[in-house]
C-alpha cells in the first residue's frame, strides 16, 4: 500500500511541477507580448509626432514608416509566439 502511495505522490508531483512550469512560460510569454506592443506603440506614437509636422509642411513620406513599424510588431509578435509554441510542446513529457 505505502509502494502505490509513493507512485501517486510522485505522479502527482510530476503533474504539479508541469503545471507550474507550464504557468511560468505562460507569463514570460504574456511579458514578452506586453513589451513588443509598449514598443511598438512608442514607436507609432513618435511618428504620429513627427507626422504632424511633416504634414503641416507637405511632406508625405512618412507615411510607409508606420507600415514598417506595423509589419516588424506583426513579426516580432509572430516570431514570439512560436518560440512560446516551441517551449510549451517540449515542456510535455514523451510517453515512451
Amino acid at each position: 500500500m505505502e509502494e502505490s502511495s509513493d507512485d501517486l505522490r510522485e505522479r502527482l508531483q510530476d503533474q504539479l511541477d508541469l503545471a507550474a512550469g507550464l504557468c511560468r512560460l505562460t507569463m514570460t510569454y504574456g511579458e514578452q507580448v506586453a513589451t513588443l506592443s509598449n514598443e511598438a506603440l512608442q514607436k507609432w506614437v513618435r511618428q504620429a509626432d513627427h507626422d504632424a509636422e511633416a504634414l503641416l509642411q507637405g511632406d508625405f513620406s512618412v507615411f510607409p514608416e508606420k507600415g514598417r513599424i506595423a509589419v516588424d510588431h506583426w513579426t516580432a509578435l509572430l516570431s514570439c509566439t512560436l518560440e512560446f509554441q516551441k517551449a510549451f510542446l517540449a515542456a510535455f513529457p514523451t510517453r515512451d
